[in-house]
Parts: C-alpha cells; sequence; structure tokens
C-alpha cells in the first residue's frame, strides 16, 4: 500500500489507485490516507488471520 501510494503520487498505476481508494475506507493519496490505509489494512488483515487460526486449532 506504502508502495502504490508512492507510486500514486507520481502518477503511476492511476488505475490500481483508483481501486485501492474504491476498496479501503481509510486510503488517499496524502500521507496521512496512506498511513491509515495501512493500518486499516493491518487490523483486517490480523483479524482475518487469528479467526482462520483460531478455527484451525478448534478443528485440529
Amino acid at each position: 500500500m506504502l508502495l502504490l501510494g508512492i507510486l500514486g503520487n507520481l502518477g503511476v498505476y492511476m488505475g490500481a489507485v483508483e481501486q485501492m481508494i474504491k476498496w479501503h475506507l481509510f486510503f488517499s493519496l496524502s500521507f496521512v490516507g496512506i498511513v491509515t490505509g495501512i493500518i486499516e489494512a493491518a487490523i483486517i488483515s490480523f483479524l482475518f488471520v487469528w479467526l482462520f487460526v483460531w478455527v484451525y486449532n478448534k478443528l485440529y
């Protein structure tokens, strides 16, 4: 997300940047938007991994 934010500010990969803005609530091309997008992605990833590990441990 950091790389895409930097490249988006340079005008590269604008299609991917538009999709990232569309799918993430807090991502934008500003510095604060990039940082909040990274935090959002980290929280969502943590929750999905935690849920997967919890289900895995319950099954096995």
